[in-house]
């Protein structure tokens, strides 16, 4: 799974909107969309965040996984 797919399993995993996450990290609900279809990708900070946001580390987050 790519880093949008794996943003968008623990999004849905943990019931947030796009808008609530977006809200979290202090980004627009059109980043995280553009996130998690492979449109964009989040910048370092981002990354980080995402990964301390939910408790996991940026190598799990960034690493192409099924």
């Amino acid at each position: 799974m790519d880093l949008g797919g794996t943003i968008y399993r623990l999004r849905t995993e943990h019931n947030l909107s796009q808008g609530d996450l977006a809200e979290a990290l202090g980004v627009s609900r059109q980043s995280v969309s553009k996130w998690e279809t492979g449109e964009a990708k989040p910048d370092t900070d981002k990354v980080i965040a995402l990964a301390e946001y939910f408790e996991v580390t940026t190598d799990w987050l960034l690493r192409d996984i099924e």
